[in-house]
């Protein structure tokens, strides 16, 4: 199963790994990055395992293990297209 990312979540995921970079250093940035990437590379054999979104209908809720993000995604045939990555105290869809 392919990954896509649409602009927004590349958005997303860049501002995350910034403020990484920035208050914690580039290893912790990489470790975030690693992170997010291995949870959703893990979903590929079965994407249907996580929740349906309450919050943006027609997608479905990843939460990252041990960081504070949930990456919205949506499966459209055999591709899993990444719409959104947010922090968890952040009001979304705002």
């Amino acid at each position: 199963m392919r990954i896509l990312w649409t602009d927004e979540a590349l958005d997303d995921f860049e501002e995350i790994l910034a403020w990484y970079h920035r208050e914690a250093g580039p290893r912790a940035a990489v470790a975030v990055q690693r992170r997010i990437v291995l949870d959703l590379e893990a979903l590929a054999p079965f994407p249907e395992r996580i929740r349906a979104s309450e919050r943006l209908p027609g997608a479905r809720e990843l939460v990252v293990s041990k960081l504070p993000y949930i990456v919205f995604v949506q499966l459209v045939e055999d591709a899993l297209v990444v719409l959104n990555v947010v922090h968890t105290r952040r009001k979304f869809p705002a």
